[in-house]
């Protein structure tokens, strides 16, 4: 009978063996081709009935250094084209499109797809939303370009950058109108709990990545070397947001409500291919960003048809599950207390 001395030794002998063997797989991985950009900076995301807002920003990201954008256009056969709005752009190079509405293709495939034929084209490929705007600075608090910010050394051997959200409310304003989000939304929330999530800024010419699904998918999979806005490399478990959120060097102004007119049609339009959605929890939502008044609830109400009271009691089932969960917590303490 093998004695426990025995069978500890053989454990961690395999250990031993298993990161020796994982060390030697590494060494040998192949190493990919240096390659000559034809761009530094691309930029590439998925829009559905976002005309309003397009051009307003490819000429934002133009003003900070970006030279390629890669549009998945999702909108219904029915709906509004881009083609409406920048078809200026398409032809001149600036934008490369791609329809792709009816396909079975979502939002981390479409990215796959995108880095896997750009990433030989593109020194850097960001993978943001139409609503996401970077903001970028340098040591001395000056804004400056992406070219700027990725050419610090800090970020030498960072394979992608987690950029974290800084959510700006909606200025109490209810309508659209047509100024640009920049002009409308001033008053950014540094205390928003959502300015923990991030959005992904890769290095191009990298082997095979996979984008995570669901609420992660603009982040690549944790195999390459992860870093925060200012360069400094996260942990392996850091995958879809930086906590605390840092703002120092960058961050991603999110526009993300805008006025209860856009977001009632942010609602409408679904959040998938089939428009389902839950009023109530979006509802809520917008009041976790924006300050609370009877004429935006009103609003919404006149919107959906639906009333006040029925949000409320929302809100107060939310509420009377978050006092049982922790009525419960106590009372396992008590129990766990007396038996001690």
């Amino acid at each position: 009978m093998k004695t426990i001395y025995e069978i500890i030794s053989k454990f961690f002998y395999s250990i031993i063996i298993i990161y020796f063997l994982k060390f030697s797989l590494n060494k040998k991985k192949k190493k990919p081709e240096k390659v000559e950009f034809e761009y530094f900076a691309c930029f590439c995301t998925k829009i559905r009935q976002e005309n309003l807002y397009v051009r307003d920003l490819i000429s934002y990201y133009l003003g900070i250094g970006f030279q390629k954008f890669i549009f998945g256009d999702n909108n219904l056969p029915d709906q509004e084209k881009l083609t409406d709005v920048i078809q200026d752009y398409i032809n001149n190079g600036t934008v490369d499109m791609f329809e792709i509405f009816g396909s079975a293709i979502g939002q981390g495939e479409f990215f796959e797809f995108v880095y896997e034929k750009y990433k030989t084209k593109c020194e850097w490929i960001s993978f943001f939303d139409i609503d996401e705007y970077l903001k970028m600075y340098s040591i001395d608090n000056k804004t400056i370009n992406i070219k700027e910010y990725l050419s610090n050394p800090v970020f030498s051997k960072c394979e992608t950058i987690s950029i974290n959200w800084l959510i700006y409310s909606d200025n109490n304003l209810l309508y659209y109108d047509n100024r640009s989000v920049l002009e409308r939304f001033t008053a950014p929330n540094y205390d928003d709990y959502d300015n923990t999530f991030v959005k992904s800024i890769v290095r191009g010419n990298l082997n095979k990545i996979i984008f995570y699904p669901g609420k992660s998918n603009h982040v690549p999979d944790k195999r390459i070397i992860r870093c925060n806005s200012n360069g400094k490399r996260l942990k392996f478990h850091d995958y879809y947001s930086v906590k605390p959120p840092v703002f120092k060097s960058a961050y991603l102004m999110h526009y993300n409500t805008k006025t209860v007119e856009e977001y009632v049609k942010k609602i409408k339009r679904g959040a998938n291919r089939n428009g389902a959605y839950d009023i109530n929890e979006r509802i809520y939502r917008f009041f976790t960003h924006n300050s609370f008044t009877e004429e935006k609830l009103n609003l919404f109400e006149k919107a959906f048809n639906r009333t006040f009271d029925e949000f409320h009691r929302h809100d107060q089932d939310y509420d009377s599950c978050k006092n049982v969960n922790i009525n419960n917590i106590w009372l396992f303490i008590f129990i766990f207390w007396l038996f001690i």
